[in-house]
């Protein structure tokens, strides 16, 4: 009946079936012959007729509605209940339940780290994905020390920015503030920026000799920075940490894994699946998470489209519309829940818990750009919106024939070329102008003087070329792309397939639109540095706000005045420009004031350095009274982490000036007001802050 091993009689039990259609009486008889000799043999038939009428009779009876809700129940949830006992039992034999770190949990934490495990055993991966200040990275050490209980190599990724609030724990960094020292954490730990590397050194470990695919679980904090599966990182990951060697399971941590569309969250689901897309067919009724992801993205963004236009949210609609396949992916490989469902199913745990903070309802001001009313915010952004920017869209003069033929190519095979790559550039460059326009008028004539600069080289350049002084006329990637911003890794400009050389442009129209940029570039840039702090409307705002906070703070739960204030900014020229006029009114108000970037620190009270800034901020959330120097007879690796002197008490931060660099994945608690000076071109990264 059908070509398998028993289909074609080559078993010791073969399939009894037969498909043939025929009309011939001979065929039908000898048919009719087989059919009732098996009929007949007790040896292959069983009478179940009594067994149908039971099962019918069971079918067709009467239930109260609540057995029939645990049955449903029950049959949506068993294969957790079981996995979630068999590791019950796996965690005593092993003294898992002993550990300092499980009994450090709450209940909603373990029961958390429970289901992870239990879907680490059948999905060979989870998203943890519970609401910011829920403790993942607690639920995480604890999953980690289940594994390493099970002589399970674990390696920990995670944003640099934390590589060391993740250092605290493992053993062989000897810190004494470690709260689980006696758990003797031995994880790897490594950060997202080293698989981008092939040698040098990281937390003392040797990256030339570094056998990534060594481990049986990988833990990868703030995991939406892998939401893009054509990245390098993503690749090395993929193919050398999780595919190579030993099996791998994945836990990642993400209070975002959505940032632009569901795709985020199937590159993701990728990374457990090693790539596969029918990796949940059997466990999950999945064929295609490719396919299944589409379809509920078509449907999220009809949803979206339909919602705004009717000016309302209907999330029932948007539930049915994703389907039950959909709903049944995101609860087997994610766990993501809100402060309000610990509150709500953990009401015994709130008292020890303590009882999360209360968002106050956020406050919109619109202070002016310029006090004297005269550079208008419309204008600017009219004018912004005409730069042509020529410097960075060389393919636009391109003149030789070769080189036009293979633009021309390109577009035609890929329906993309560089062209088309460098007026997208212009279009996110013009963007990031009107934004640090927004941000400050600082901010803009910063950039506004690099790209005049940017320009002023390639002139010279050009200059050189045609005097018969410059031999080589290559355009490097420096000449004709944008500088990197520390600050923020999204805002990332790739470099291209192939440099132009200057004989293959058309230079005399080109050096006219060039000069035309930079006169016009020029005179946007007088008129915006003619805002100084004395007529810079916004840091008048801010000041005031300082002034509000320190003499009307907030109270604490124990009765104590809180003036901390944490200000975000999404760029670093810009949090410059506010330390450096923000520093004389804190020191009036009596209040300590330093700033963190991605690559600079300043401070006017304690120890320079980023660590330690943010925890004279929070001293409480990042435990200060714990940090103490290293002796003489700590290990090297120690001594890296811990070169800096005792943190001073009296060295407390009041005022915090921060890019975005620490929105995601610090516990700074002991602060409870926010002030955004700029809003994040991605929303994600507001949610973050808070």
């Amino acid at each position: 009946s059908n070509f398998t091993r028993r289909g074609l009689g080559g078993s010791d039990r073969p399939n009894l079936e037969i498909n043939l259609a025929t009309d011939d009486a001979d065929t039908v008889a000898e048919l009719l012959d087989w059919f009732n000799r098996l009929w007949s043999d007790e040896r292959l038939t069983e009478d179940v007729k009594r067994r149908v009428l039971d099962a019918l009779e069971r079918i067709g009876g009467d239930y109260a509605p609540e057995a029939v809700y645990y049955k449903t129940l029950y049959q949506l949830f068993h294969k957790d209940i079981e996995a979630r006992l068999a590791g019950d039992a796996a965690a005593v034999a092993t003294g898992f339940t002993e550990t300092r770190i499980w009994n450090a949990l709450y209940e909603f934490q373990k029961d958390g780290a429970k289901s992870v495990l239990a879907k680490l055993r059948e999905h060979d991966g989870c998203i943890l994905a519970d609401s910011v200040g829920l403790g993942k990275t607690y639920t995480a050490l604890a999953v980690i020390k289940h594994f390493e209980l099970h002589n399970q190599n674990v390696l920990v990724l995670c944003p640099r920015k934390l590589f060391e609030n993740w250092s605290l724990y493992p053993a062989i960094y000897g810190q004494r503030q470690n709260p689980f020292l006696e758990d003797r954490f031995g994880y790897s730990l490594l950060a997202h920026t080293d698989l981008s590397r092939d040698s040098g050194s990281s937390g003392g470990i040797n990256l030339a000799n570094f056998n990534w695919g060594a481990y049986g679980l990988v833990v990868i904090d703030e995991s939406h920075n892998f939401r893009n599966d054509g990245g390098q990182r993503y690749r090395r990951l993929l193919d050398e940490v999780i595919k190579q060697g030993a099996k791998t399971k994945v836990l990642m941590l993400s209070a975002t894994p959505v940032n632009t569309s569901l795709i985020d969250l199937r590159n993701q689901i990728y990374l457990m699946t090693e790539g596969r897309e029918s990796a949940f067919r059997e466990s999950l009724g999945v064929g295609s998470v490719r396919t299944l992801m589409a379809a509920a993205q078509r449907v999220f963004k009809q949803w979206e489209t339909e919602q705004t236009r009717r000016g309302r949210r209907d999330k029932a609609q948007l539930l049915e519309g994703l389907g039950a396949d959909f709903l049944r992916l995101l609860s087997g490989v994610s766990i993501s829940r809100s402060r309000r469902q610990i509150e709500r199913f953990y009401a015994a745990e709130m008292e020890r818990v303590g009882q999360f903070p209360k968002h106050e309802k956020p406050e919109n001001h619109y202070p002016q750009t310029d006090l004297r009313g005269e550079l208008s915010y419309q204008d600017l952004a009219d004018r912004i919106g005409r730069f042509k920017l020529s410097v960075y869209q060389p393919s636009e003069y391109v003149s030789d024939p070769a080189r036009l033929q293979e633009l021309a190519e390109t577009r035609q095979r890929q329906n993309f070329n560089q062209q088309d790559s460098e007026r997208f550039l212009v279009g996110m460059m013009r963007t990031n102008f009107l934004k640090r326009l927004e941000s400050s008028a600082h901010s803009l004539t910063l950039t506004l003087e690099r790209t005049i600069g940017k320009i002023d080289d390639l002139l010279g350049k050009i200059d050189e070329y045609e005097s018969g002084r410059l031999s080589n006329g290559t355009l490097a990637d420096v000449d004709v792309l944008p500088d990197a911003d520390d600050d923020d890794e999204e805002f990332v400009v790739g470099g291209r397939r192939q440099p132009y050389r200057l004989r293959e442009l058309d230079l005399p129209r080109w050096r006219a639109d060039l000069q035309h940029d930079r006169d016009t570039l020029d005179a946007v840039r007088q008129q915006v540095v003619a805002v100084t702090p004395e007529r810079d409307g916004k840091l008048r705002e801010i000041k005031a706000a300082i002034r509000s906070k320190s003499a009307n703070p907030t109270v604490d739960r124990d009765g104590n005045p809180n003036r901390k204030l944490l200000v975000f900014t999404t760029f670093k020229d810009t949090a410059n420009y506010l330390y450096d006029n923000l520093t004389g009114l804190a020191g009036e108000l009596g209040l300590n004031v330093a700033m963190v970037s991605g690559d600079e620190t300043c401070a006017t009270a304690g120890a320079n350095n980023f660590n330690a800034i943010l925890t004279n901020f929070a001293p409480t959330a990042r435990n200060r009274a714990a940090t103490v120097a290293p002796t003489t007879t700590e290990s090297t690796v120690a001594q890296t982490f811990l070169s800096a002197p005792p943190l001073a008490t009296d060295a407390d931060i009041d005022l915090l000036i921060a890019t975005d660099c620490i929105s995601e994945g610090q516990n700074l608690q002991d602060c409870d007001t926010v002030l955004n000076y700029d809003i994040h071109w991605n929303p994600v990264r507001l949610i973050q802050r808070f």
